[in-house]
């Protein structure tokens, strides 16, 4: 006879009460699967799954969801499993085979995910369309690898990051129900990231759209709750900076969303022998679209008296020496009217 644990309840690989062992003899160790997804996610058509009975190998097997939301167990027949949690599939099946079977013990996991399509709007790095494309059992999107949960800040990352104007305490999650209503579920990110608690951090479903708004204009919290993302896993993999001046590569740089703004003039290639680095100007645009420019010292920002954390679309200007510039006017003015680009440097020998 087969030997049966008797729980008090039927869970999902973990959360299993306290066995009591039935049988006579040492207590066996029970081992079940772990790779399994949120508890929280809710099946749909197209999911693998893996249905495993213990000690019923004869039951226990992979099955992929039909197109109507069911599946095929032996001895129960056609159960639906789409719009449940693996959880709830276990128990219910668990109650449908405690006629079979003696007190089953029913786990159901994850193998693998069909593609899910949501829509993030407003202040990401890439607003629009974006594609879970499922697969590995942890509801996770593989495009470019294994990078994203089918969650908010999995479709945020799929969609580039958030950008430095957003309001990261009014995120919206904007679903279509059953019966054609809209649900809109408010989430505060700017706590769960103060806080480290990301429980808020919900599941998605095909079809769903997450708005994230925009700071507003002369928000006391704006630039900590920017230099906080940049230091989360709602930041972009990088930013593009342009530095342009006495650089040795003048140009876009791509540089990690925590970079100082000694980082990015270091990708342009560093300052040249010309250049003023004195004061270094950077522009940037405000949440109200204003142009906010800074004077910065760079020997400042080398000697570590002063930070300055770049952003993404930021535009630093390395000037020249004044007496480089000098020569340089005067060799623009001159060299119209007399076709002697070199008599500048008679005056302003440099």
């Amino acid at each position: 006879m087969k030997k049966i644990f008797v729980y008090l309840s039927v869970g999902l690989v973990l959360g299993l009460s306290s066995p009591v062992w039935a049988g006579g003899g040492p207590e066996p160790t029970l081992t079940l699967n772990s790779s399994v997804t949120l508890q929280s996610y809710r099946l749909r058509s197209g999911d693998q799954i893996h249905v495993d009975v213990f000690d019923f190998p004869e039951l226990s097997k992979d099955q992929i969801i039909l197109p109507d939301g069911t599946v095929n167990v032996q001895y129960v027949g056609a159960i639906r499993a789409a719009g449940k949690t693996p959880d709830q599939l276990s128990e219910e099946l668990a109650s449908r085979l405690s006629g079979v079977v003696r007190k089953p013990i029913v786990s159901v996991s994850v193998a693998g995910t069909r593609p899910i399509k949501v829509n993030v709007v407003g202040e990401v790095g890439r607003p629009g369309p974006q594609i879970f494309n499922g697969g590995g059992g942890s509801g996770a999107s593989t495009n470019g690898g294994y990078s994203a949960q089918e969650t908010i800040t999995g479709a945020l990352s799929l969609a580039g990051g958030a950008t430095p104007l957003a309001d990261m305490r009014n995120v919206t999650l904007i679903r279509q129900k059953v019966d054609g209503s809209t649900e809109q579920i408010k989430v505060d990110f700017w706590q769960a990231l103060q806080s480290g608690d990301f429980s808020k951090d919900l599941p998605l479903t095909d079809g769903d759209t997450i708005k994230i708004a925009r700071l507003a204009e002369g928000d006391a919290v704006g630039e900590q709750m920017a230099q906080a993302i940049a230091t989360s896993t709602l930041a972009p993999k990088t930013v593009q900076v342009q530095v342009v001046g006495e650089v040795k590569g003048a140009g876009v740089v791509n540089v990690d969303p925590r970079s100082t703004l000694l980082t990015a003039i270091s990708a342009a290639g560093g300052p040249t022998n010309d250049a003023d680095i004195s004061t270094i100007s950077v522009a940037r645009l405000t949440p109200s679209g204003k142009l906010d420019k800074r004077q910065i010292n760079y020997n400042d920002l080398a000697e570590g008296k002063t930070t300055f954390q770049v952003r993404n679309g930021d535009v630093v200007y390395v000037g020249r020496k004044a007496s480089k510039q000098m020569a340089d006017d005067v060799n623009t003015f001159l060299s119209p009217l007399f076709g002697l680009s070199g008599l500048a440097r008679i005056f302003f020998p440099f």
